[in-house]
């Protein structure tokens, strides 16, 4: 008889996994049969949920996505206009101890896109520049789209700069930053 797994569960321990072995031992070391070990089990323990490495770390990914939302939103409260959009921003340039693991993880995603395209995760982008519009449209941006287009590009910059220079790109670098493009690109 068949063992009745709960695949939402069962994906979630495998990101757990990934990230405990990326911690571990680099994102390098992010292999299918590494986290099937941190696991306790067979590699059709992942497999079975997960087919390639790129999915693996995508997975990792993708979980980690659903705490960011509710930490964004939260973050944000009852702010508006064109303190809502520089709170998002500000938001997206910080960094908390586990962002730099998922961020290794990310470049790592992104390094597999021309051998795995659709392991590549489309939808978090997606969602942050619908973020960005909306808090550009309620801060009243002369253009809106142009100041989405902006701060996707300027967070994901962000992101590997912080990998390149941790110690340069400090919480209160990334906040000046933040402040001083939303102030052009509102007109403030």
């Amino acid at each position: 008889m068949p063992i009745d797994v709960d695949e939402v569960q069962r994906r979630r321990a495998i990101a757990q996994a990934t990230l405990a072995v990326a911690a571990r031992d680099g994102a390098r070391a992010v292999t299918i049969r590494a986290v099937a070990k941190e696991l306790g089990g067979s590699t059709a323990m992942v497999t079975n949920y997960v087919p390639t490495r790129t999915a693996l770390i995508t997975n990792a990914v993708r979980a980690a996505e659903s705490r960011w939302r509710a930490d964004l939103e939260a973050h944000l409260g009852d702010l508006s206009g064109a303190d809502r959009l520089r709170a998002t921003v500000e938001w997206h340039l910080s960094t908390e101890p586990e962002d730099l693991l998922l961020r290794t993880l990310w470049v790592e995603m992104l390094s597999s896109a021309h051998s795995d395209p659709n392991g590549v995760d489309r939808q978090e982008p997606h969602e942050a520049r619908e973020e960005f519009l909306d808090a550009s449209l309620a801060a009243g941006a002369p253009d809106a789209g142009l100041a989405a287009d902006v701060l996707s590009l300027l967070t994901r910059g962000y992101y590997v700069s912080t990998l390149e220079e941790p110690a340069y790109w400090t919480p209160e670098r990334a906040s000046r930053v933040a402040r001083a493009v939303v102030d052009a690109l509102i007109g403030t």
